[in-house]
């Protein structure tokens, strides 16, 4: 059973309104990351003496090494931003170069798994940094308590 004309139409719109969604998706995504992490980077490290003081704390390689896993996923984030807009434009170059549909599914494919590692890769990166701060702090308020 073929589709009319309309039926492709709607289809096609439909399809556009999921990417546009996805789109707003991907972008609220990237920016809640920083905002978490950058956030949870700078609280602690601003009030750091009000979770424990430097010389009365024990295991500072936790708090240390959560800091550092904000960090990188700043990092990885950011880069996952910059790789993102490269993949768009080069997207468009296969476009404008008439590459076959395969080729291009497949570039768009291999290109969208990069940056979906990336992305996982700064889910867990803040769920880990996250985590060693809170046990840093319930470490030392235990302590302090």
């Amino acid at each position: 059973m073929e589709k009319s004309e309309e039926e492709i139409n709607e289809w096609k719109e439909y399809r556009r309104s999921i990417l546009e969604e996805k789109s707003k998706s991907d972008d609220d995504f990237e920016k809640y990351i920083t905002y978490i992490s950058s956030g949870a980077l700078g609280l602690t490290m601003t009030f750091f003496d009000k979770i424990s003081p430097l010389e009365k704390s024990i295991s500072l390689w936790i708090i240390a090494t959560g800091w550092i896993a904000l960090a990188i996923t700043l990092f990885v984030n950011l880069l996952s931003h910059y790789l993102s807009s490269r993949y768009n434009e080069k997207t468009v170059q296969d476009l404008d170069s008439n590459i076959s549909y395969e080729k291009l599914s497949c570039n768009i494919d291999r290109r969208n798994n990069k940056i979906s590692i990336l992305n996982l890769a700064s889910i867990i990166l803040l769920g880990l940094g996250i985590l060693l701060i809170l046990i840093f702090s319930i470490l030392n308020l235990s302590k302090h308590g």
